[in-house]
């Protein structure tokens, strides 16, 4: 699983698993009940997990950059619960030691919190964080796609006749074919 393939979807909680894209909608699959439902997209927007970043003094940084920095910070600190904003400030500072304070509010770092424990409780975070990006995977696809074009046996072409185009072809179009149409009957 990819951080391409998890969604959040505005005024639904949790995160969704894309199970199929539709022109209205998409069929996603919620990670805290396994429920599969239709969720439309003319009243829902959704976000996919790697097209996030937070802000920083510097560039902004990954998702999955921050979901890394957690993981190797948990045995330090504890995702703490979304109610006290203090206690989630100094969790990110440990965390993401350079978040830009006055873009990052509050009630993002308890978003951020509640993603990592709900992805951590089933155990997608070592999954999530071990993806090799895209670059990598693309390149290895072309890689086996040469080594499967040099494998097939060439087969002999066959010599290609020339055509005698000595005498010339009409310059006129062909007819077109007449309607015929027949009146009506009186009644």
């Amino acid at each position: 699983m990819t951080l391409s393939e998890i969604v959040a979807v505005t005024n639904l909680p949790g995160l969704y698993k894309v199970a199929a894209r539709r022109n209205d909608g998409l069929i996603a699959t919620s990670l805290i009940d396994g429920k599969t439902q239709f969720i439309p997209g003319r009243t829902h927007m959704f976000t996919q997990l790697d097209n996030i970043t937070m802000y920083t003094t510097g560039e902004p940084v990954a998702l999955k950059e921050v979901f890394a920095s957690i993981k190797k910070n948990e045995a330090k600190t504890a995702v703490p619960d979304g109610k006290d904003d203090a206690a989630l400030k100094q969790w990110l500072e440990v965390v993401l030691p350079n978040y830009d304070k006055e873009k990052v509010y509050a009630s993002d770092i308890k978003k951020l919190a509640k993603w990592y424990t709900l992805l951590n409780n089933k155990n997608l975070i070592e999954e999530l964080i071990a993806d090799k990006p895209e670059g990598e995977q693309e390149e290895k696809s072309a890689e086996t796609t040469e080594v499967k074009k040099e494998s097939k046996p060439k087969t002999e072409k066959k010599p290609k006749v020339q055509k005698d185009t000595s005498a010339k072809a009409s310059t006129k179009p062909a007819p077109a074919a007449k309607k015929i149409t027949t009146p009506r009957k009186a009644q």
